[in-house]
């Protein structure tokens, strides 16, 4: 019988914050990630990206990556495959030629409107276990470690 490693003191699944993150996102994005692979073929990533160019266009694929944490191949996958899909286009930016600004295109902006209160309601019927008062807390103390995750990203 092999010798099993013990379990490290440090980092127990039960009370990792990230385990716990990681898995509710897996187990509510995961319907709507389904959704959009079974409706358009379109993978998370894309669908990562699709919500970005949806809620913040006109965007910069750069700004994207920067703000979802998506590293520039995967980046550059998906913007591909929403280009084949025909959902956003590129535009260059007349301030800054050197810049591609992303859109939708009126599919791209159909499908979003589609998925996103999909996505809402997800998030609301998560979220419905908490009082008011603890959404709001959940929230911000979610908003605060969000930004400081952000120095992982410039290290």
């Amino acid at each position: 019988m092999p010798i099993m490693p013990k379990p490290s003191a440090s980092l127990r699944l039960d009370s990792s914050l990230l385990y716990h993150c990681a898995v509710v996102s897996s187990r509510v994005g995961g319907q709507v990630h389904e959704l959009c692979r079974e409706r358009w073929g379109l993978s998370a990533t894309g669908w990562r990206v699709m919500v970005h160019v949806g809620e913040l266009q006109p965007i910069t694929a750069k700004e994207i990556g920067a703000r979802a944490a998506i590293n520039s191949v995967n980046l550059s996958r998906a913007l591909a495959q929403l280009d084949e899909l025909g959902f956003v286009e590129r535009h260059i930016d007349p301030t800054d030629r050197r810049r591609i600004i992303l859109s939708l295109t009126r599919a791209g902006q159909a499908m979003y409107d589609e998925v996103a209160p999909v996505t809402a309601r997800a998030e609301q019927e998560l979220l419905s276990v908490l009082t008011a008062s603890e959404r709001t807390a959940l929230r911000a103390l979610m908003k605060r470690i969000w930004q400081h995750s952000e120095r992982w990203a410039s290290a």
